[in-house]
């Protein structure tokens, strides 16, 4: 045991100096009123909180929770049934197909928001075909962008689980007279639930926290919550409600964690 803890001691110190103590500096920021660099005369106030009913804020939320949202809901409507197929392949290739699906994850997100910009954009390759787009600064754009970049993370939770479930349920179930339809709302889909809400999760947060997405493919027109953090540090400088802003999302993160965390019986 002792051995074990002197191989996460730089483990303990990383997370330490590059997560806890910047996390504690933007807590202290959070409650404190600053004049923009200049740290010398911060005093402790609780103004911060009443700047988050102004209506840029309320609007950044808003479009953040419903594009995600509605990416979230694609990726859900898209992933399950490309789960549910690969988990119930009789082949020893699935791998393969994991490998295909991980594949884009490998390369730069902002290199694919940029390919992606570049489709939407009225003069692109796509005019050799015939087709000519111009989407850059609307909502479809940022949820296509979501969807293309996300669509992974809803997907393997649901494998996961589905590819882990027991066989002799299923069988148990059609000896008992159920159809393939019952077998599926009565115990495919309740057992895989503890994937589903990992997928939502894991797709909705990062999704709904973007911000070189929306600025790249909303054109600077859609204002997500990421978008206001991003200003508030590099060019407001106004690190007290970004802090602010940035603690709220933390603690949002560390519940949907909990949420996942919890007894997964709980979850059917």
């Amino acid at each position: 045991m002792k051995e074990l803890r002197k191989l996460a001691t730089p483990y303990k110190w990383f997370m330490i100096l590059l997560v806890a103590i910047p996390v504690l500096i933007m807590t202290v920021l959070s409650f404190s009123k600053t004049s923009g660099v200049d740290f010398t005369n911060i005093r402790f106030t609780l103004e911060n909180f009443s700047k988050l009913g102004q209506s840029v804020y309320l609007e950044a939320i808003v479009n953040s929770l419903t594009l995600a949202g509605v990416a979230t809901l694609i990726c859900l409507v898209i992933g399950y049934p490309i789960a549910y197929i690969i988990a119930n392949l009789q082949t020893d290739k699935k791998w393969l197909i994991l490998v295909l699906l991980i594949s884009p994850m490998w390369s730069n997100m902002l290199l694919r928001i940029i390919a992606w910009e570049q489709l939407f954009k009225p003069n692109s390759i796509l005019n050799s075909l015939g087709i000519s787009l111009d989407l850059i600064g609307t909502r479809l754009a940022v949820v296509i962008g979501m969807v293309s970049i996300y669509l992974p993370f809803m997907i393997f939770p649901i494998y996961t689980v589905l590819d882990k479930m027991d066989k002799s349920l299923l069988e148990a179930s059609r000896d008992l007279g159920a159809n393939k339809l019952q077998v599926f709302t009565k115990v495919v889909f309740p057992l895989s639930l503890s994937g589903i809400i990992s997928g939502i999760i894991m797709t909705l947060l990062p999704s709904a926290t973007a911000f070189a997405l929306p600025l790249r493919l909303g054109g600077g027109k859609i204002l997500l919550i990421g978008n206001v953090i991003e200003n508030m540090f590099k060019k407001v400088y106004n690190y007290n409600l970004g802090s602010l802003l940035s603690i709220m999302v933390i603690v949002l993160i560390f519940a949907s964690m909990g949420i996942v965390n919890r007894d997964k019986g709980s979850l059917i």
